[in-house]
């Protein structure tokens, strides 16, 4: 699994650019997410949504999920040439990080991120 996440940088990697890592997002900022769920809820019922309004309810998260994990709009994230596949993969993994994780020190702790340490000469 392709993680972008450098703990030792304090950094997210894309595509060779670094965009520092927001620690400790207050969760005032996360509640949007809580909201926004609810409203999925609705949407998924609603048998009158279209695949335009879905499109529409995912642009909004990933827009809020770059702005709080990088402080940057989604569109400067997607400047970086990075694939569907891994922009799909990069925003559930700042999500995990923004709403579970919260920090570079507990990031440590999850198997995920390896952190590299260098061996001693023999």
């Amino acid at each position: 699994m392709e993680t972008f996440l450098d703990v030792t940088k304090k950094k997210w990697i894309i595509k060779g650019k670094e965009f520092p890592v927001i620690e400790d997002v207050p969760m005032k900022d996360l509640k949007w997410f809580r909201d926004k769920t609810v409203e999925a809820d609705k949407l998924k019922d609603n048998k009158d949504a279209t695949a335009s309004d879905g499109i529409k309810f995912d642009e909004d998260w990933w827009n809020m999920t770059c702005k709080l994990g990088f402080g940057k709009t989604m569109d400067e994230i997607l400047d970086t040439g990075i694939t569907e596949r891994q922009f799909r993969s990069l925003m559930a993994e700042v999500y995990h990080f923004l709403s579970a994780v919260g920090t570079i020190e507990e990031a440590k702790l999850l198997g995920i991120y390896e952190v590299k340490t260098k061996k001693k000469d023999k």
